[in-house]
């Protein structure tokens, strides 16, 4: 019997997705779809094959941006006119999605997939947790490449992101499945990345501070980026950093 997890790569490169979102496809007849990514024709169409002949077709998301599921309302057309109707969509970020509470599980042929809150990439935010196979499938909240992600969209993420890392560390997994990039297979040093970056910026910022007293705008960005951010990013850059300075605002040292 083929191992029950197939990832599949989106033609959809750009500067937040990398070489583009991957989707993962678990289990034997009784299959899930997790995260099936933007609305790629291609993709959409790979992913239908990849659960040809299964008795059961399960979606499964991790958060709802368009490279994660964008393409959710074209995948569940094209499998119902292949016949594979999907039973369930579960998750967060699409109105037909069926949340979870924490620990909650999707249970299929290959063992468990478990709701693991991780908000700070977003408010709603979930990590998939394989205890069977030691897999979490971080979606955008620990990346398989570099070691920062947006974490900037709305009040308190920044504090939320740190404390999701936490929980995740403790899960102990063999293995990270992100959302973009490859498999991490030292997940400890993969968090510890993560965690590293966001408390170097907390701390630059805070540095800022005790120099020049409320420092902010245009004035902290040049002191903390200088002209090193890539064109095209300087927004990103801007936004992720006023949430950097509304933790420090917010958070004791």
């Amino acid at each position: 019997m083929a191992a029950p997890f197939w990832r599949l790569r989106a033609d959809n490169p750009g500067p937040f997705t990398f070489d583009g979102t991957v989707s993962y496809i678990l289990g034997h007849s009784d299959r899930v779809i997790l995260d099936p990514g933007p609305n790629v024709d291609d993709h959409v169409r790979a992913l239908v094959r990849g659960v040809a002949g299964a008795a059961r077709v399960r979606i499964v998301l991790t958060h709802g941006h368009p490279d994660h599921a964008g393409g959710v309302d074209a995948l569940v057309r094209a499998l119902e006119e292949a016949g594979s109707a999907p039973s369930d969509i579960v998750g967060a970020g699409h109105p037909d999605a069926r949340p979870l509470s924490a620990d909650e599980a999707v249970v299929f042929d290959a063992g468990r997939l478990v709701a693991v809150p991780t908000p700070g990439h977003t408010r709603d935010h979930l990590a998939w947790w394989w205890p069977e196979r030691g897999g979490l499938f971080t979606g955008d909240h620990v990346l398989g490449h570099g070691d920062t992600t947006w974490v900037a969209e709305y009040p308190g993420c920044v504090a939320d992101y740190l404390a999701s890392l936490e929980r995740v560390r403790r899960l102990e997994p063999l293995v990270v499945h992100p959302g973009h990039g490859p498999d991490l297979d030292d997940p400890p040093e993969a968090f510890d990345r993560f965690e590293a970056h966001r408390r170097q910026r907390i701390e630059q910022v805070r540095a800022c501070r005790r120099r020049e007293p409320g420092i902010a705008g245009d004035a902290l960005y040049r002191r903390v980026y200088g002209d090193r951010v890539p064109a095209g990013l300087e927004g990103a850059a801007r936004r992720s950093l006023a949430a950097v300075a509304e933790y420090v605002d917010t958070v004791p040292e």
